[in-house]
């Protein structure tokens, strides 16, 4: 699926985002900012996190970081983000690696995300799709009505 951006429809003034993994909407001044992460292997559960836009940058870095030190890791494996927010793991030698996103919001709870460490990639890169757009709203270059 393309990622889109566009206005939400309940008149609110939030700008929606939806990608292949994350979805979500900004307040015009990203002060509100809902980011959920979607499960690719196990239903429609997702890790939701309610932030602001420093939060989510946060939170994009949090996940970068732990891909980063742990995504080349052979063998069977499990590790948690330094806010715990996120885990990897490989639970049988030379299974795809699994992202666990432990959201923030227990109506939504966790979510898992399986794939290689370049399909992970695309998840950080969705990300900062994600963080783009919360600038552009916030600068006020989001989706006309």
């Amino acid at each position: 699926m393309a990622y889109k951006v566009f206005l939400a429809p309940t008149g609110s003034g939030n700008t929606v985002f939806e990608g292949d993994v994350i979805n979500g909407y900004t307040s015009p001044d990203g002060q509100k900012v809902v980011v959920k992460f979607y499960s690719n292997d196990r239903g429609y559960t997702c890790g939701s996190f309610a932030v602001n836009a420093a939060g989510a940058q946060a939170l994009r870095d949090e996940l970068a970081q732990t891909l980063e030190a742990n995504s080349a890791r052979s063998g069977v494996f499990h590790t948690a983000s330094s806010a715990k927010h996120f885990t990897l793991a490989r639970e049988i030698d030379g299974a795809p690696l699994i992202l666990g996103v432990i959201g923030t919001d227990a109506t939504f709870g966790s979510s898992y995300h399986r794939g290689d460490a370049a399909a992970l990639q695309k998840v950080v890169a969705e990300f900062d799709q994600v963080l783009k757009t919360i600038a552009d709203v916030v600068a006020g270059k989001g989706p006309a009505a």
